[in-house]
Parts: C-alpha cells; structure tokens; sequence
C-alpha cells in the first residue's frame, strides 16, 4: 500500500520529479509545497477558512498530505510563521557584519521594508498572522509573542555589544531599545499593508534609519 510520501511524489508529476529521490527528499519537497500552499492561501483569505485539507488541496496532493505531515492547523501555523521570521531574517541580516550596531540596526530595518516593497506570500501571511493575533483571532497569538521577543533579543545583542566596544552611547538600555525598534517596525508594516498605494517605503526607510543613528552612536 502506498505511504503518504509516495503519494506525495505521484502528486508532483514525472517532470518534477527527479530519479532516485530519496523518502526524506520527497517530504522535504512535500512541506515546501504545503507551505507554500498555506502562505498563499492565508494572504489572500486570512487563516481562519484555511483548512489543512485545502492546503493540501492546494498544494497538489491528498486532502490529508497536510495532516500527516503537520499533525494540526496549529502546527502548521506556527511552522509557517517560523519559516516566514527566517525569511524576514535572511532578506534583512544575513549575517552580523561586524559594521557596528548601528549600521546592522538600519540594514535589518532597510531589509524589512524593502519587503513591503516586493512582497514575498510567505510575507504577505506573516503580515496577515501577525495582525490576526493582535486581535487574538489567530491560534497563534503565543508564537508571534515569542518570534517578537526572539527578534527584540536579536537586537539587543546588538546593541549590547555595540555598548561594550564602545560604539553605543553609555545609558542606552539596550533591552528598552529592543522594545521600541520592533514596535517601530511593526508599526510600519502593519501600516503598508493597511495602505500600500499610500505607503511611501523610501521615506519611512530614511525616517527609522534617522532614529537609529541619532539614538544609538556615542560621540
């Protein structure tokens, strides 16, 4: 009887599906395509009518590829917004660069808003998950707690080191900075994708890059 991993690369078609794929190749091309299923799904629909059999559905597979790979909505959700906090990551900071706090500060934020700019579906439903949580109309209203909180302890290190190789002015609490460089970045979003004909991406970039330097740099 064929598993739900085989069914999976049926499901892909021959001219995806290269010879050999090995069992762990075919679940790994499985969940992106899930995953893709689901961010597309969420940022045009919201979460709430998004059903794991419609995602797989939408992916190309069995209503229940989704369900065995993921287990629960929940899962799924939290995995994607995973995902989508890594692209986020990826696209804003690659790497520590060792260019002094403030200038990664304003590469994280040009990052940010340079995807309002070209928005990717993983974006666009991280967006939209985050906002369902604020209203506490998402399952995932802890997780996004905790992605905020992982990004704010990002940017503290930053600024934590910045202030031990004296590049930060002495007294800035790196922790309160964290708080309101994230909320300064939500805001932001959370306004482009309210109005994005509205949303001038150039101006708001210049006006959190300004902040940052004026806040952070000692001397």
């Amino acid at each position: 009887m064929p598993t739900h991993d085989d069914l999976a690369a049926r499901a892909t078609g021959p001219q995806d599906a290269p010879p050999r794929r090995t069992q762990a190749e075919r679940r790994a091309h499985a969940e992106r395509a899930l995953l893709a299923a689901a961010a597309r799904l969420i940022a045009e629909h919201g979460s709430t009518g998004v059903t794991l059999a419609r995602v797989g559905e939408e992916a190309g597979f069995s209503r229940g590829l989704a369900t065995h790979y993921f287990g629960s909505k929940a899962a799924l959700l939290a995995r994607l917004q995973e995902e989508a906090l890594a692209e986020a990551m990826a696209a804003a900071a690659p790497e520590r660069s060792g260019a002094g706090a403030a200038e990664e500060l304003c590469r994280f934020a040009r990052g940010c808003l340079e995807g309002v700019r070209n928005p990717t579906d993983l974006g666009r439903a991280f967006v939209v998950l985050g906002a369902e949580a604020l209203a506490g109309a998402s399952e995932l209203t802890a997780a996004v707690a905790e992605l905020d909180e992982r990004t704010r302890g990002w940017a503290a290190e930053v600024v934590g080191q910045g202030l031990a190789e004296g590049q930060v002015r002495a007294g800035v609490d790196a922790r309160a900075f964290a708080f309101a460089f994230v909320g300064l970045l939500k805001g932001l979003v959370v306004q482009a994708a309210a109005a994005p004909g509205a949303f001038d991406v150039t101006a708001a970039t210049t006006e959190a890059e300004r902040w940052i330097r004026l806040a952070l740099p000692a001397g």
